[in-house]
C-alpha cells in the first residue's frame, strides 16, 4: 500500500474533510407567519422505519428560532443553475429581510405541513420535528418525513438521474460544484 504523508489539521476543521456535499434549502415558518429559507449542507437521513431526516442548524440562526416555533421544515433540493439564489439565502439572515421574496423563488404551501416549499425544486422532503438534540453550537432537528415528491423522470431506482439533473454541492465558503457527468466549480457572492 505504500507510505502516506499526513498533515495535521485543526480538530475543529474535521468537517472540511466531509465536503463537498449536497446543499439544500431548508424552509420554515416563523412566529410572524412569514416563510424563511436557509442553505444547508449539514443534513442526513437517520432512519428508514420510520423515515427520519436530521438537519443541523446553528442555535444563533433565525432558522433555528423558526423551526422551534413551527416544529416543521422542508428540505428543498434545487437544481445547480440556482446556485446564486442558494448562496443568497445562505449568506443573509431572515431576521431583517424576507429572503424568499427577494430571491424570486416560486413559493407555495407544503402538501402536508404549513411550511412553504420552493416550487423551483427538483424534489422536496417535508418533515415534522420529533426531537431536538443540542450538539455544540447547533441544534440537531430530527424530523419525521411526512411527504416526498420530485419532478417527473429525475429519480431512478438508484437515486438521482444525473443525465437529467445537475445537483449542487457545497465545497466551502463561496465555492460550489455541480454533480453530473462533468465536474465544474462555481463561485457565488463577492469577495
Amino acid at each position: 500500500m505504500g507510505d502516506y504523508l499526513f498533515v495535521d489539521l485543526d480538530v475543529e476543521s474535521y468537517y472540511r474533510l466531509l465536503h463537498p456535499r449536497p446543499v439544500v434549502v431548508i424552509t420554515s415558518l416563523c412566529s410572524n407567519k412569514k416563510g424563511n429559507a436557509m442553505a444547508c449542507s449539514w443534513f442526513t437521513p437517520v432512519s428508514e422505519e420510520p423515515p427520519i431526516i436530521s438537519i443541523a442548524v446553528a442555535k444563533e440562526n433565525y432558522t433555528c428560532d423558526c423551526i422551534k416555533h413551527c416544529k416543521e421544515f422542508a428540505v428543498n433540493i434545487l437544481p445547480a443553475d440556482l446556485y446564486e439564489k442558494v448562496w443568497f439565502v445562505g449568506s443573509r439572515s431572515g431576521r431583517s429581510i424576507d429572503k424568499l421574496s427577494l430571491t424570486g423563488f416560486n413559493i407555495k404551501k407544503g402538501k402536508k405541513i404549513s411550511v412553504p416549499i420552493i416550487e423551483d425544486s427538483l424534489g422536496v422532503i417535508e418533515a415534522r420535528v420529533i426531537n431536538e438534540v443540542e450538539a455544540g453550537e447547533c441544534i440537531l432537528f430530527l424530523g419525521e418525513v411526512v411527504a416526498v415528491y420530485v419532478r417527473e423522470n429525475v429519480v431512478t431506482t438508484y437515486g438521482w438521474n444525473l443525465n437529467r439533473v445537475q445537483l449542487l454541492l457545497h465545497g466551502w465558503g463561496r465555492v460550489f460544484y455541480v454533480m453530473n457527468s462533468r465536474s465544474r466549480r462555481l463561485f457565488a457572492g463577492t469577495k
